[in-house]
């Protein structure tokens, strides 16, 4: 399909369908995303930035996004984005494939840890919430094999938490598309059972059946960079070389980072983080029985934010971009947590230090 017609071209204020364009939202390799309108209501429109017609991989981009529209049907849960439904621009049998999703106002979980200076008890309700969310669709069959910072908006009417961009998704119904190498998501991301698999398998000849055990691990990794602001290892190596410095890194505490993370929400974050997959949480109900009950004995202390003001932002010493290998989230919230390092009393170097 020609580059005419083509949705990176599309502007603010152009009308497609009947959705008024208002504000692109963000780009990736697959797709972009517009804040629009219809009827006065605010939308996301999703773009694949490949159509039906784009050799091979145009029809898998097609493909993938289906499959990601047949995912979000089967959803209708207050913390996932609600499917509105999907066309094709500009023609609508062969034109680029667009999803019409709820627009969830607010910053992404990574924005918001970093702006709003939360409490353990914030982080801890709200990561309650996502245990419970990736209960309800992991016992849909749904595995989301991206879970990070940016795919959770923090929706700004009531300070909970939104599970968006399924464009990775998997569902226990859903044909294979490709071979998944290498596989969805982000790699620092990844579980090490993942890894492990990907590496003692190189010609894979099976397919790696993805578990909850993965989402909740990614979780994990997310719930220590929200209480820390930093990484548990480095991810400054190809995707290939990660499991090794997984392995290498020392004990994933928290707390050992940023003394006023409780105890009990520091084990709870390192069992979520264990290399044995066997001894972390199953599924998400699992997770958020601790975190419930560690709610319900939670002394005053949970009430003192995790980190003091932040600092300017020409205040933060500037990373090496080799470091975080593209992990933007990781890169920001270290800076921000290393420039206040004074400020947290008896805090120990970051565990991912050059």
């Amino acid at each position: 399909m020609g580059i005419e017609g083509h949705p990176l071209l599309l502007q603010p204020q152009e009308v497609v369908g009947s959705f008024k364009l208002l504000k692109r939202l963000a780009t990736g390799g697959y797709g972009t995303v517009f804040l629009a309108e219809t009827g006065g209501v605010p939308v996301a429109l999703k773009f694949a930035l490949y159509g039906p017609q784009d050799a091979e991989e145009g029809s898998q981009v097609d493909a993938r996004t289906l499959k990601e529209v047949s995912v979000l049907h089967r959803m209708a849960h207050p913390n996932v984005v609600a499917l509105r439904g999907y066309h094709r621009w500009p023609h609508p049998s062969t034109g680029y494939l667009f999803l019409v999703m709820d627009y969830v106002e607010g910053p992404t979980l990574s924005e918001w840890a970093l702006a709003s200076r939360p409490t353990p008890r914030q982080v801890a309700r709200l990561f309650a919430e996502l245990a419970l969310t990736l209960d309800f669709i992991h016992r849909a069959g749904v595995r989301h094999r991206d879970i990070k910072g940016s795919n959770i908006i923090v929706r700004a009417s009531d300070a909970r938490p939104v599970l968006v961009d399924f464009g990775s998704s998997d569902h226990a119904c859903a044909a294979r598309i490709t071979d998944d190498r290498p596989p969805p998501g982000t790699p620092s991301y990844r579980s090490p059972e993942l890894l492990r698999y990907w590496l003692r398998y190189p010609k894979h000849l099976t397919r790696y059946v993805y578990q909850p055990t993965d989402d909740l691990y990614s979780l994990g990794l997310v719930l220590f960079e929200v209480l820390t602001g930093d990484f548990p290892y480095p991810t400054n190596v190809p995707a290939e070389a990660l499991l090794g410095r997984i392995r290498a890194a020392p004990s994933r505490s928290a707390r050992a980072l940023n003394p006023r993370v409780p105890r009990e929400l520091d084990a709870i974050c390192e069992r979520m983080l264990r290399h044995d997959v066997a001894q972390r949480y199953p599924m998400g109900a699992d997770l958020y029985a601790d975190l419930n009950a560690a709610l319900e004995r939670a002394s005053q202390s949970w009430d003192i934010p995790l980190f003091a003001a932040p600092p300017p932002h020409d205040a933060v010493t500037e990373e090496s971009d080799e470091f975080f290998d593209g992990n933007e989230e990781a890169r920001e919230m270290r800076r921000w947590a290393r420039a206040q390092d004074w400020r947290v009393p008896g805090a120990s170097p970051h565990s991912s230090a050059p």
